[in-house]
């Protein structure tokens, strides 16, 4: 079994940075959620359908420097969840 993500359409989140925060305003539920990185970055690269979490790390890793080692895989898949509870991703199993 294979999870994919999806994120929310872009329409429907509202992007202000705040220091080290961003601040996403999801205007379908009408709420705003402070994200710190990875998340933000995770949901810039989730642009085109659905994606499994590899996909979203490779991706990450094409567009950031990530220090040698780290398990980007697991990190990702750490913060979807987080995504997912707050209504900001969509998850679907293969």
């Amino acid at each position: 079994m294979s999870l994919k993500y999806q994120a929310a359409p872009k329409d429907e989140l509202v992007w202000h940075g705040l220091d080290s925060m961003t601040l996403l305003f999801h205007r379908p539920s009408g709420i705003t959620h402070m994200v710190a990185e990875p998340a933000p970055a995770i949901l810039e690269v989730m642009d085109d359908g659905w994606l499994t979490a590899a996909e979203i790390a490779e991706r990450l890793n094409r567009k950031f420097e990530i220090e040698p080692g780290a398990d980007a895989k697991n990190i990702v898949i750490a913060r979807l969840n987080e995504l997912f509870d707050l209504g900001l991703v969509a998850r679907v199993s293969d």
